[in-house]
């Protein structure tokens, strides 16, 4: 009947038969609960007074509740029921039902306000929570001031601004306190008139923090009356500008000195337009050197090639003439002979010239004192060059040391003597030099270098002709004066030895020529004891296998060891040799080190896998140097062309480094 009544209101009902089912249907959107006092007193009402008790700060659920009228007072357990329920409007029964209906509606609207109150509180909470991300996200600090009792208010990050922490208090003294006393009245001033005229309160001034720190902060805030008088509060943001202002002071730094700068920037672009014209130049100059470097390297091939040629074909000439003033008492034969032999040198000073620039001969490399050595060698110039010529010398290298095989350096300084010699014509000044240079340029490694200069007061290089000098057979000289080949030579062991060569010439005054070498900081060794080249030691009964690709050179090699008393079984090849040596069982291998298929290097270390103390000679007229210094010593190395009397002195090294023989 209740239900049908307020029916009238529009709104749906829901019966509950009990308390419980009353309680679970509060969970609901709600707008108010009709109830009778006995369902209170019905066990279980405990549930809903827990209900009412869990509600948040914006509900207050409306009850009716229809009561039984009484004589006399309720019962204190019955008034406390009632009393816990909050909300509520009581009805006595019987009811009119006008009255039902009004204060249904009543407690219908004031449930609806309860919503829009609820609506508002957590739109509020939605904006503070924006207005406290968007505030953190711009790291500004909020604040707010109680004008009358000097309260204030402040946030974690306005907080941080002046260096607290953000569980640290920070009150209005504090604040004026932080103040720097230069921006203090500057500070107060702004405030002042904020509330007197009701204006906005912006101000920019420093602060110092506990640690000492001073930082720029920008304070803004608004009355909330801005209309002129005394207002009661004032809120506003903080916003550490510190960065900004040493931007700012940078850029007023910047522009004092704007003049100064652009004129040092003028000055900064011609460097580096002439820093750039010369790395151009140096590039210019690179490339070309690259491409001299280039054509030395394949020409330096070629005449390392066709100097090994010349060798074989000089070893078997050389040889056969040695075994003709050996074996003929013919005065007429042995004067032919020598005349052979002449010749025969001549060719052979030529190749080690093609090999010395070709980088294909194996030098001595130790440390050399360069200043002694030239000045060992003052006789041999002065002889050279004749009485016309004055020899002067500027040693300032001291005890320094190069690293450089002292022979071949000698006949480098030689040859340039006589180069400078022929440049002077009808005689003038040679001065032989030596300094430390810790300067850089192509071709060398970085460190400090010997640097040995022959200089002459001749008539200079032209220009046109300067990047030919180091190429073999090029020479200003006239035919028949010169090979071509000395300052070929000269390039070559200096290349060889880590170093390069440097020419500076000038037409009509002279030219200089500079060996640079690296400096060594080994101490200068001793040479090895030789033994007398008249001496020709004999076989005492060894086994000896020959291993030559040229039929030329094996068979001058096999007859002369033959002469000598050894036994001698010959191969043609290197794979041929390699499976002579179980049958032939030698106690010494003489190898070719150029043979097409196995070079003489990896057969000597084929061979010596099976039998580690074999003796071995290498005979060799173009080699790589470094490949020879890792198999053997040098001592165990023979260079073509050579005389019999050296094959026997070499095969008896060899034989005694091995220890086949006694020394």
């Amino acid at each position: 009947m209740i239900a049908e009544t307020v029916a009238v209101l529009g709104h749906k009902t829901l019966i509950c038969s009990d308390v419980n089912a009353l309680t679970a249907a509060l969970q609901g959107k709600a707008g108010a609960a009709i109830l009778t006092e006995e369902a209170l007193a019905e066990q279980g009402s405990s549930v809903l007074t827990d209900w009412l008790s869990a509600q948040p700060p914006w509900s207050d659920f409306p009850f009716i509740v229809l009561v039984t009228k009484q004589p006399g007072r309720r019962t204190q357990a019955d008034a406390e029921r009632l009393q816990g329920m909050g909300n509520i409007v009581l009805l006595e029964r019987p009811i009119n039902a006008e009255t039902l209906v009004s204060a249904a509606r009543s407690a219908v609207r004031a449930r609806r306000r309860q919503y829009l109150a609820r609506d508002d509180l957590e739109n509020r909470t939605k904006a503070e929570e924006q207005l406290r991300f968007a505030l953190e996200a711009g790291q500004l600090g909020a604040w707010d001031l109680d004008l009358e009792s000097h309260v204030l208010t402040t946030s974690p990050i306005a907080r941080a601004h002046f260096g607290r922490a953000s569980d640290q208090a920070m009150t209005l003294a504090d604040v004026v306190a932080a103040v720097h006393p230069e921006d203090a009245s500057r500070r107060r001033a702004n405030l002042d008139f904020s509330i007197t005229e009701g204006g906005d309160y912006q101000v920019e001034y420093r602060v110092i923090w506990p640690d000492g720190s001073i930082h720029w902060l920008q304070v803004r805030g608004r009355p909330n009356d801005p209309a002129p008088g005394k207002p009661r509060r004032m809120s506003g943001v903080t916003l550490d500008v510190t960065a900004r202002k040493a931007a700012e002071a940078a850029l007023i730094l910047m522009n004092e000195t704007l003049e100064r700068r652009i004129a040092e920037s003028i000055r900064e672009l011609k460097r580096s337009n002439s820093r750039l014209v010369n790395e151009i130049s140096a590039r210019e100059q690179a490339q070309a050197a690259l491409i001299q470097a280039q054509k030395m390297d394949a020409i330096g091939q070629l005449t390392g090639g066709i100097a090994h040629d010349f060798n074989n074909l000089l070893t078997a000439i050389v040889g056969n003439v040695d075994m003709i003033e050996r074996r003929s008492d013919d005065p007429r034969i042995a004067r032919m002979a020598a005349n052979a032999r002449e010749g025969v040198e001549r060719a052979t000073k030529l190749t080690a010239q093609l090999l010395a620039f070709s980088r294909s001969q194996q030098l001595d490399l130790q440390a050399v004192e360069v200043d002694a050595l030239i000045a060992g060698m003052d006789d041999l110039l002065t002889r050279t060059l004749g009485h016309k010529v004055e020899v002067r010398t500027d040693l300032r290298a001291g005890t320094m040391r190069a690293t450089a095989d002292p022979n071949q350096l000698e006949l480098a300084i030689l040859n340039l003597a006589i180069n400078a010699r022929d440049a002077m014509g009808e005689g003038g000044v040679v001065t032989l030099g030596s300094r430390l240079a810790d300067d850089w340029h192509e071709g060398l490694q970085p460190g400090r270098h010997v640097v040995i200069s022959v200089r002459d007061t001749g008539h200079g290089i032209p220009a046109d002709v300067m990047h030919k000098v180091f190429d073999p057979f090029f020479t200003t000289k006239s035919v028949g004066k010169g090979t071509g080949l000395g300052l070929s030579q000269v390039y070559g062991i200096a290349t060889q030895s880590g170093g390069t060569v440097r020419i500076d010439s000038t037409v009509g005054v002279g030219t200089v020529i500079e060996i640079w070498l690296p400096v060594s900081d080994a101490a200068e060794r001793l040479r090895p004891s030789e033994m007398p080249v008249n001496e020709t030691p004999l076989s005492q009964g060894e086994r000896v296998l020959v291993v030559d690709d040229d039929p030329g050179v094996r068979h001058f090699i096999v007859q002369c060891l033959k002469s000598l008393g050894y036994a001698v079984t010959e191969a043609a090849s290197g794979k041929e040799g390699l499976n002579r040596l179980d049958a032939d069982r030698p106690d010494l291998l003489v190898v070719d080190f150029a043979m097409p298929g196995m070079t003489g290097a990896q057969l000597a270390a084929q061979a010596r896998l099976g039998a580690p103390d074999l003796a071995v000679l290498l005979v060799t007229g173009y080699a790589d140097a470094r490949a020879i210094k890792d198999l053997v010593s040098s001592e165990e190395v023979l260079r073509k062309p050579f005389k019999v009397s050296e094959l026997a002195i070499g095969v008896r090294r060899a034989l005694e480094e091995a220890g086949v023989v006694e020394a």
